[in-house]
């Protein structure tokens, strides 16, 4: 099984960019669009490790389905 270190860095680096452009944006810098840029960066970074999660679901689904397929052929 593969190590899923990665995908929960992916959301706490999300989760950090959106917080920080959102701080950023409502307290220090309204009318300067770095916070927007790092709110966006955030999103996009949250959606980049929800599409890994749902390739290595997929891959598991794959694996328990080739595994059930050889043991009907087997049986």
């Amino acid at each position: 099984m593969k190590d899923r270190n990665f995908e929960k860095m992916l959301y706490k680096l999300a989760a950090l960019l959106v917080l920080s452009g959102i701080a950023i944006r409502l307290f220090i810098l309204p009318d300067n669009l770095v916070g927007l840029y790092l709110t966006l960066s955030g999103l996009i970074t949250g959606v980049a490790a929800i599409f890994l999660h749902m390739k290595h679901i997929n891959e598991l689904e794959q694996q328990q389905a080739s595994l059930k397929e050889k043991q009907l052929k087997n049986n």
